[in-house]
């Protein structure tokens, strides 16, 4: 800390400083306790991703590509994957869409699980941040008995998932659903009905439509803010054009809206989840994959991009292949590395004291956001 001017005072916000609990740092510029400029760090997670996927063969990219995001490892393995496909016009079977889906939208539930609790944790709600973990880590259980890993799974390949899912995990994940709706509102009133929480996050942090889509916010952010575009409607990818459910959106665009419409989200997440354990449990024994090895993936020449709803906004992906067992190019589009850049236009004119709330109301990940 040093003093700029006679009434200014800089601030270093460092890496993993509990406010943030991130690889990122911030330089803040106090008047008083009023927030006046703030400049984010970014490159401590620095993990070459994208050289990376040029470096290896496409079947030693594959494990990598979940630590971009490890809130969301499920989100990034089809992004890169979908584009391949598109790329080799390839068609997954029916059971591998379903699985996809229903394992991308129980990871959308963790995710959105892990940013809540670290929410509450942040407004000292402990009692309300160790339900959320709680719920969450019953669903890591879940992916633990679907492909032996809990964070990184590794569980899609080219052209399906590795293997089927068996009848008694299909039956676990449809009683977990049952049961949710009741835990649910038990969150809802450690949330909703408590004033301390609606007075650190109503009218905070606002982040209106123009602004929003002048730094190409997406995802809960975006919706949160008055416009819905939501890309498993926008641009449907595997059966998202088939399933019910709906996008919902809020017009105030402060905390409590982004809080609250991620709780939406999660509710939503579990009835797509039921729709599509319907239709596995009655088709356990399908084809899961169209047995391509991990040493033969050969996409065709050619570029492709892919668009896929994550839990932070839009992620896409672009490959570039020459013909070879190795990609010419790769390049990510990460949600995370917009919502930093509009957290200056969030925090200017508010205390200190409001940073880690409206931090984390954006569910800002450093991993995602460095290349």
């Amino acid at each position: 800390m040093r003093e700029v001017t006679k009434d200014k005072i800089a601030v270093k916000i460092e890496p993993n400083h509990p406010i943030t609990r991130d690889m990122i740092g911030f330089d803040v510029i106090l008047d008083g306790e009023k927030i006046s400029k703030i400049n984010s760090n970014l490159g401590f997670s620095h993990k070459g991703i994208e050289k990376a996927g040029q470096d290896r063969y496409i079947g030693q990219y594959l494990p990598a590509i979940e630590k971009i995001d490890y809130f969301a490892p499920f989100f990034y393995s089809h992004a890169f994957l979908s584009a391949l496909e598109r790329l080799s016009e390839i068609e997954l079977p029916l059971y591998a869409q379903y699985v996809r889906v229903l394992t991308m939208e129980l990871n959308r539930i963790t995710s959105h699980l892990s940013n809540l609790g670290r929410f509450m944790d942040v407004l000292n709600c402990r009692s309300a941040a160790f339900h959320f973990f709680n719920m969450q880590n019953e669903i890591l259980n879940i992916f633990e008995k679907i492909s032996g890993g809990r964070i990184s799974c590794n569980y899609y390949v080219f052209g399906g998932v590795k293997n089927n899912i068996c009848r008694e995990i299909l039956t676990e994940i449809l009683n977990f659903t049952s049961k949710f709706k009741e835990k649910f509102k038990i969150l809802q009133g450690f949330t909703k009905e408590n004033p301390v929480f609606l007075d650190r996050t109503r009218n905070k942090g606002i982040i209106d439509t123009q602004n929003a889509l002048e730094y190409s916010i997406t995802g809960v952010n975006l919706r949160a803010s008055g416009l819905n575009l939501d890309f498993r409607k926008e641009k449907p990818y595997l059966l998202y054009d088939k399933l019910e459910f709906h996008a919902p959106t809020v017009f105030e665009g402060d905390c409590y809206s982004r809080f609250a419409l991620r709780l939406d989200e999660i509710k939503i997440s579990v009835e797509l989840v039921k729709q599509c354990l319907d239709w596995l449990l009655s088709n356990c024994e399908e084809k899961c994959n169209l047995e391509i090895k991990l040493s033969d993936i050969c996409p065709k020449a050619g570029a492709a991009v892919s668009f896929t709803e994550g839990p932070r906004g839009l992620i896409m992906c672009h490959v570039v292949s020459d013909g070879g067992k190795k990609l010419k190019r790769v390049k990510w589009r990460t949600p995370s590395f917009y919502s930093i850049q509009i957290l200056e236009k969030a925090l200017i004119g508010l205390n200190l004291a409001d940073f880690a709330v409206i931090f984390d109301s954006l569910d800002i990940n450093s991993s995602e956001a460095d290349r």
